[in-house]
């Protein structure tokens, strides 16, 4: 059927053959089905990590022994490192041109990205789904359009048929997050990106007066909500909060809508259903910059085993938290009892006394001559406890070197706690190789979702748009999308002093052809600090200024407002144009001077060496050959020099410590206080004693 044809009962799939609800139904239930056990396994995961790790029958068994649970959450400490340090090393997208003519509009595409990235708060959503790429082992993004809310509304047949060519109406871009209990996908599919699925899906709850909204284009939307009220799931993972395994909630008029996005021959096809109905469906309406065919869904997995099953990094750390819980349980339970051994005879009523003898106040009757015969002794199997405790440094040990170690969280380096900070921020690092491979797979879904976002744009967006690019109020900039840039020339002559917050124009953003690449953050600090300790020993000695004073300034890690100072620095100053100008009079006077006397004394001495020209001057017995003399006097110059340098370089270089003074002293500040926080972070961390 055509794009954008709602059916209630059927959808086009590419090849000429049209799928039920029956057949989507099937493929959803298939999905589930063949991941039930996968996703009972990542509930526990993370409810290990919201420290629930005992079962009902193990904490009725502490209660009755009047023990508290004891909980070492070392799988929360792991995890909320690693969504620290995925905060810590944002990206921002950049556009590379393809051609030489699109060079110059390559930057306005990016700020484009970067622009639809900010609206829509991607680096919070980041967070998130790299939280439950870590746990659960998947998470992902909807990428997607509707039209602008400050636009006139359009039929969804114009919708589904709109490309760039017709521009019928504005968009807004959407990002979506998909959370891991509303994914599913085609069973069959073992890539971590899924690029293999031959369907992704995402299940939706929404109000029985919601959906009805969404969804008032279709005549049969509120017949179709009705006959799904009462439908049964298999598992519990994809119903609402609170859980209840049924299609609807008839209390709270709740439904469950399913959407799911189907790859046939190349081509991609959405539906949205319920169990009593197709509510919409058609040819996906979003395409590439080749002009290919292009899904929604952006998903994305951390591990898959064999049996395509997708898991986190949270997963081969259970079975060693459940060893550190039960042995750290298990050792505080043995030092609170102990075995009793006695006679027959020497306890009148043995309950009684067993019950006393749990209590820290108990008061025990024994038969006369008992103890002093010792026919009662009370056994504590402190062999066992100490078992236990070596059993749970060995557990915890061996839970530490899964994921990210000690080393990489700064707490300990090269075995001692008091390490500079610098050393900690080096280990770090190094540390960091361990989960390559995770940050690896964040970064391909980063690209992912930039170039979806860009598909997008050049998709969409047609009409003429501006976007701020710059965040200071006094320095507001701008980039043009779609703008002609004969009309850009003629406002900047019309109008110059506004025409300097024209950061760029685009003149066709569907024409622009780019790739779309990953601008990585910088790792640390360290490099950073040691590069501009670099510029500021090298500027000491440097007599010739080949170092200029503006490159350490730029080297310069963590200075606020660094690009103000520059900017500033750049600047003509005109009281040093002022001083320049006169000292090149002064230097050119005194030059003039110099050569005025060096002519007089020439003349002086022709007029008392030659008194008669008849008698020509004869040369002295002892005067040197002219060759030994022009070396004599070549040395002499080079001493001279060389003496002049020598100040120079001594002037230059107590200029230069002075010169430098002030961004030493912020460096050291900056030094101190990074040293400072790191310490106390570490003395944080620190176990308390049990």
């Amino acid at each position: 059927m055509e794009a954008g044809v709602i059916d209630r009962t059927e959808v086009e799939d590419g090849r000429g053959e049209k799928l039920t609800v029956a057949d989507l139904v099937r493929l959803f239930e298939e999905s589930e089905g063949a991941s039930i056990n996968a996703r009972e396994q990542s509930e526990r995961d993370r409810d290990y990590l919201d420290n629930k790790q005992y079962t009902a029958e193990e904490l009725a068994e502490f209660e009755k022994r009047g023990q508290p649970p004891t909980i070492d959450n070392r799988i929360k400490t792991k995890i909320d490192y690693l969504v620290g340090v995925e905060k810590q090393q944002r990206i921002q997208p950049k556009a590379m041109p393809r051609t030489p003519k699109h060079e110059n509009d390559a930057d306005g595409a990016s700020q484009g990205i970067k622009y639809v990235a900010d609206e829509e708060d991607y680096d919070k959503k980041r967070s998130a789904v790299w939280r439950n790429m870590l746990v659960e082992g998947s998470g992902g993004f909807s990428v997607s359009v509707e039209p602008s809310k400050y636009a006139a509304r359009m039929d969804p047949a114009q919708m589904m048929a709109s490309t760039a060519m017709t521009p019928p109406q504005e968009y807004d871009i959407r990002i979506r997050k998909i959370a891991w209990d509303r994914m599913f996908a085609d069973p069959h599919s073992s890539e971590l990106d899924y690029s293999d699925a031959g369907y992704l899906g995402a299940v939706l709850w929404m109000d029985e007066v919601d959906a009805l909204e969404q969804y008032r284009d279709n005549p049969d939307a509120a017949e179709i909500i009705a006959d799904t009220m009462g439908s049964v799931t298999a598992s519990q993972t994809f119903d609402d909060k609170p859980i209840y395994s049924v299609w609807a909630d008839r209390k709270r008029k709740r439904v469950r809508i399913v959407q799911m996005w189907i790859k046939r021959a190349g081509e991609w096809y959405f539906a949205e259903y319920t169990k009593g109905g197709i509510l919409k469906s058609g040819k996906s309406p979003y395409v590439t910059d080749k002009g290919e065919s292009d899904c929604e869904l952006i998903y994305q997995s951390a591990y898959v085993d064999r049996d395509n099953n997708r898991y986190g990094m949270v997963r081969e750390m259970i079975s060693l938290q459940d060893e550190i819980n039960k042995r750290r349980s298990k050792s505080l339970h043995l030092l609170n009892v102990s075995q009793v051994v006695y006679e027959d005879g020497a306890v009148d009523d043995i309950g009684a006394f067993h019950r006393e003898s749990v209590k820290p106040d108990g008061k025990m009757k024994v038969a006369p001559g008992a103890l002093a015969n010792k026919r009662i002794e009370f056994n504590t199997r402190s062999d066992l406890a100490e078992g236990h405790f070596k059993l749970l440094e060995e557990a915890k040990n061996a839970i530490d070197l899964k994921g990210p170690n000690a080393t990489e969280m700064g707490d300990k380096t090269g075995g001692s706690n008091a390490a500079s900070g610098k050393a900690i921020i080096a280990s770090q690092q190094g540390g960091m190789i361990q989960v390559g491979d995770l940050m690896d797979n964040l970064r391909h879904l980063d690209k992912r979702v930039f170039r979806a976002i860009w598909y997008r744009i050049r998709q969409f967006w047609t009409a003429e748009k501006w976007i701020r690019v710059t965040d200071d109020e006094r320095n507001v900039k701008w980039v043009g999308l779609n703008v002609d840039p004969q009309q850009i020339e003629m406002f900047k002559q019309a109008n110059p002093e506004a025409a300097k917050r024209i950061a760029g124009a685009v003149g066709s953003v569907a024409e622009l052809d780019c790739d779309i690449i990953i601008d990585e953050a910088p790792d640390g600090l360290t490099p950073q600090l040691e590069q501009f300790q670099s510029l500021v020993e090298l500027k000491k000695y440097d007599a010739g200024n080949e170092i200029p004073f503006k490159m350490i300034v730029q080297a310069m890690p963590n200075l606020r407002n660094k690009d103000v100072l520059l900017e500033q620095m750049d600047q003509p100053n005109p009281q040093a144009q002022e001083a320049a100008e006169i000292q090149k009079a002064g230097a050119v006077a005194q030059v003039k001077e110099t050569e005025s006397k060096a002519a007089l004394n020439l003349a002086k001495a022709q007029a008392e060496g030659m008194p008669d020209q008849a008698a020509p001057m004869q040369p002295r017995e002892e005067e040197l050959p002219l060759e030994i003399r022009i070396a004599q006097a070549v040395a002499e110059i080079m001493d001279k020099k060389a003496a002049a340098n020598q100040k120079n370089a001594a002037a230059n270089k107590l200029d230069t410590e002075a010169m430098l003074a002030p961004a030493k002293l912020m460096h050291d500040a900056h030094a101190g206080q990074h040293d400072r926080e790191i310490k106390e972070m570490q003395a944080n961390r620190k176990p308390v004693a049990a």
